[in-house]
């Protein structure tokens, strides 16, 4: 046999192993029940609960800022630059 018959027979090998390589990936991920609208639900009631918890955040910075400008009105100080 001649090196480019090795060469071949190399190369059909890599083949049949890279094919059953990607067949058994393909069977495995076949077996994952993922229940992507359950993830999307739950991800949504977490989004609503973050942008309340924000909101009660900027309300309050909201309140301090108020009380920051009466004092600094008070006190004479300017407002703003």
């Amino acid at each position: 046999m001649t090196l480019a018959n090795y060469l071949f027979y190399i190369l059909i090998g890599l083949c049949f192993i890279s094919l059953l390589m990607f067949i058994i990936l393909i069977l495995k991920n076949s077996d994952d029940n993922i229940d992507y609208d359950k993830i999307i639900a739950e991800l949504n009631k977490q989004k609503e609960i973050d942008l309340e918890t924000l909101d009660n955040g900027n309300k309050e910075i909201a309140k301090i800022e108020k009380k920051i400008l009466i004092c600094k009105k008070e006190l004479g100080i300017k407002l703003f630059k």
